[in-house]
């Protein structure tokens, strides 16, 4: 009842904007003529008069937010040599073109890749002497028009960074007008003037695909690691300094990764990164990642198929085919995606407990995964009208993991011998998962909303066979099964309207979640156990954005009432229960000035336990190692100020981050057995940490090559305490990281990539990082039939050094490790496309942050 009268009240205030006397409206390219009439015709406060065949030759394109009559129409008019007569006290606006001719002349201005050029410079002079006769600017769709008395007359048209164009005009109309880049020459090597790779939108930052280099790289997931900040770990992506982030494609929400695989980089139009996240997303999101696609061009059938392989110490083999239909209103989707991975790693460690002992455990492990996955999906989209949709998907995964681990243990009590252990286990771990989705995306008057419902139900089968065999004690068969369910249902709704001179967004939030974990043990070597988490979860939030002069300022606030209720054995734990009610502030101002672009921001965040880390399950490693979650886990809180600068193709970030409640691991002895080593989670008191980062992206024209060089540059320091042996530990030493990004566009189709990453040894928290990892790549590819096909070899980790070395401190316990994920590998990838467009599915899924902690 609360959920519905939140609805109703959002509606209600959203539409009690409706009667003010207010302009939204886009226009594309539409006679100014045209435009006024409609105005005329659709208020009544005004009355337009214009003369319609001396305006009707300027269009226009340009997007009208809540202004008033009288403003709307200066927008319209621009640069325009047209004038705006405006008399408040009788209501009228006369609007006339300040030459009074019927010649005009008029055209379009793009550039190379056939893009309109806004707000190019275009001048009439006279062919007998070059007097100036008049002039004006483009619009932004490159469209200009100026009066002019002479039947003949010279063009000049000019924009910064491209060649001005000289054209002999003889009729009205000249057609299109194509800028080509300014070449610069120095010691052989062309700098070529470009539009900036890297952009400051308000408090985004933006990298442009379309139009670029970056369209050839190949698909999503090889993008994302080329913007800047962000760093690929394994199979996930994070932003330096905040962790891993939510990733959107257009509004919907990605929860399977190997979907970036699918999005071919040529279909993107640009990747955003917001650092500090608004009140419209889960308080839980540290930072978001938006991958902006093309509109859809056609209709028909198209096919997508993929395939790629990968060989190092184990071996990959992936394929997918993605088919689509579109006709008229209708479209419809399915994915199919089948992968088997081999996987292999080894690792070394050291374990030193100072305990009533000084317990020192060495020990040597491989072991090899078989993962065969399966996922399928298929849905339909609506397109009502152009503002409004509807549809829905449905999505089966199964994922199957097989793991042999051996492993061989040294154990010494006081630097005497005490035992040598062989492990030997298998893990057979099942997790099928059903997801359903529906949305409405839709408009009515200015009233823009969006609605979108999910629901997930998820097992976890796990199966696991150990054998130990000891030297001086007792040999051990240890089995294990756990049983996981999970069922989660999601609903957000999302209101906007026209506010003065910006935009008001209003809305609501809900999950509810049941996760239920069981354990056993048959030889009684661990407790079984049964625990069961109940969560719901309820948001109202608000946000307002408006343009104050140079200033873009964002304003938001959200609320979230949160009860959890936990159960052991199907008793209610009353301790273990929790109900939060927390409000979530946002804050950000950007601005331009020339050439300089300005963004500062601020949010309050939190991440509360994963439902592992609330979990009493214990994990059986061996018999020296345990491992549990904590119950009475609190939330971590976060505070974070950013601020930005760009300079063309140079940028600047700093992020200083506020940590109350941060959860890290710790290690303690059994009180029964001082050699038994007890892994957990614990909250400890705050942490904070600064990021800045310096980075540069720039075109260099070499013959006929293009060369792009990506280079960033970061500095992570932390500041974090913690006891260690008795006595307080300091966790500040500083990290550098280095990102050095090269791609090399060839003619016939040929690109090449360099790029070499790696970090200085620093802390992170309580470990700190001895390792560099100079990770070097290569790739080479080639398109075939106008980019239908593609090929691509790559080299990973050539120099083999990706290997990690870290040190963890917790309490009495210090943990020294070598691990090898096998990073070093060869991949070739070939991909077919025949009428393939991006998918209008504008879905953008409900309780994304809550799928995560599933």
């Amino acid at each position: 009842m609360k959920r519905l009268c939140l609805l109703l009240f959002i509606l209600h205030f959203s539409h009690s904007f409706a009667f003010a006397q207010f302009i939204t409206r886009n226009y594309d390219n539409v006679s100014l003529s045209e435009a006024l009439l409609q105005l005329s015709r659709e208020q009544e406060d005004y009355t337009i008069s214009f003369i319609y065949n001396e305006l009707e030759d300027f269009r226009i394109t340009t997007s009208i937010k809540h202004e008033s009559v009288p403003d709307a129409i200066r927008q319209m008019i621009g640069f325009y040599p047209i004038r705006m007569t405006f008399k408040p006290e009788d209501s009228e606006i006369f609007v006339e073109s300040i030459h009074k001719t019927d010649n005009h002349f008029t055209g379009v201005v793009v550039d190379e890749k056939r893009e309109p050029i806004a707000y190019a410079n275009v001048v009439i002079l006279s062919t007998k002497d070059s007097v100036l006769l008049g002039g004006g600017v483009t619009n932004e769709s490159g469209y200009f028009a100026i009066p002019s008395e002479q039947d003949t007359m010279l063009a000049r048209i000019s924009y910064v960074g491209y060649k001005t164009v000289y054209k002999l005009c003889e009729q009205p109309e000249i057609g299109t007008i194509c800028l080509l880049p300014e070449k610069y020459t120095l010691d052989g090597v062309t700098i070529e003037g470009e539009r900036p790779k890297v952009q400051l939108r308000g408090n985004s930052l933006v990298m442009n695909v379309e139009g670029t280099v970056m369209e050839r790289i190949g698909t999503a997931e090889d993008l994302l690691s080329r913007v800047p900040m962000i760093a690929k770990r394994g199979d996930a992506f994070e932003i330096l300094g905040k962790g891993i982030p939510l990733i959107y494609i257009n509004n919907r929400k990605l929860t399977d990764l190997s979907e970036l695989k699918n999005i071919p980089s040529d279909n993107i139009k640009s990747i955003e990164v917001i650092q500090n996240p608004g009140a419209r997303y889960d308080a839980t999101a540290k930072a978001v990642i938006i991958i902006h696609t093309k509109r859809p061009p056609g209709e028909g059938f198209g096919v997508e198929m993929a395939s790629w392989s990968r060989k190092s110490h184990g071996y990959a083999n992936n394929e997918r085919i993605n088919m689509t239909y579109r006709k008229n209103k209708l479209e419809l989707f399915a994915n199919i995606f089948g992968a088997y991975n081999k996987n292999w790693s080894r690792s070394e460690f050291e374990q030193t407990v100072f305990a009533d002992t000084l317990w020192v455990i060495t020990n040597k492990e491989k072991s090899i995964a078989s993962n065969p996955f399966f996922e399928g999906r298929f849905g339909f989209n609506y397109q009502k009208n152009d503002n409004n949709s509807f549809g829905g998907f449905y999505q089966k995964i199964n994922d199957y993991v097989k793991t042999h681990t051996q492993s061989d243990d040294d154990l010494k009590a006081d630097e005497t011998y005490f035992d040598h252990l062989l492990n030997s286990s298998i893990r057979d771990s099942e997790a099928p998962k059903h997801q359903v989705n529906i949305y409405y995306s839709g408009l009515t008057g200015n009233l823009k909303f969006d609605f979108n419902a999910d629901y997930i139900f998820q097992t976890q089968r796990s199966r696991n066979r150990q054998e130990e065999l000891s030297d001086t004690h007792e040999n051990r068969d240890v089995n294990t099964n756990s049983l996981t369910r999970s069922n989660l249902v999601a609903e957000k709704f999302i209101a906007s309207y026209p506010l003065w001179k910006g935009q008001i967004e209003v809305g609501e939030e809900y999950t509810n979640t049941r996760w239920e974990s069981n354990f056993e043990n048959k030889e009684g070597y661990i407790a079984n156990s049964s625990n069961e988490q109940h969560e719901s979860n309820i948001a109202p939030f608000i946000e307002i954005r408006q343009q104050l002069g140079l200033c873009h300022l964002s304003a938001g606030l959200r609320y979230e009432h949160v009860k959890s209720v936990y159960y052991v054995g199907r008793v209610l734990q009353e301790e273990q229960c929790r109900t939060y009610n927390d409000f979530f502030p946002s804050f950000s101002c950007s601005s331009e000035i020339k050439d300089v672009r300005l963004s500062v921001s601020y949010s309050k965040r939190t991440t509360r336990p994963s439902y592992w880390q609330l979990s009493s399950d214990v994990v059986y490693e061996n018999r020296l190692n345990l491992q549990t979650g904590n119950p009475f886990l609190k939330p971590i809180k976060y505070n974070n100020l950013n601020a930005t600068v760009m300079w063309k193709w140079l940028f600047f970030a700093t992020n200083f981050t506020h940590c109350v409640n941060p959860i890290l691991y710790t290690a303690e002895s059994l009180k029964e057995d001082s050699k038994v080593n007890f892994v957990t989670y614990k909250n400890y008191d705050h942490a904070d940490w600064l990021n800045l980062t310096i980075g540069a992206q720039k075109d260099i024209k070499l013959g006929q090559a293009t060369w792009t060089p990506q280079y960033n540059l970061t500095l992570m320091k932390p500041w974090f305490k913690s006891e260690f042996l008795g006595e307080e530990k300091s966790f500040n030493h500083p990290m550098l990281v280095l990102q050095l990004g090269n791609i090399v566009l060839l003619p016939h189709d040929w690109l090449l990539q360099a790029d070499f990453n790696m970090h200085t040894h620093g802390y992170q928290q309580n470990v700190w990082f001895d390792c560099t990892n100079k990770m070097f790549s290569l790739s080479v590819s080639k398109d075939f039939f106008k980019r239908r096909f593609n090929v691509k070899l790559s080299g990973n980790d050539l120099l083999y050094d990706g290997i990690n070395r870290f040190t963890l401190y917790s309490n009495r316990m210090m943990f020294r490790k070598v691990e090898d994920n096998d990073s070093r590998n060869v991949t070739l990838s070939m991909r077919y496309r025949f009428n393939v467009t991006p998918s209008k599915y504008k879905g953008t899924g409900a309780g994304n942050e809550e799928k995560n902690r599933l």
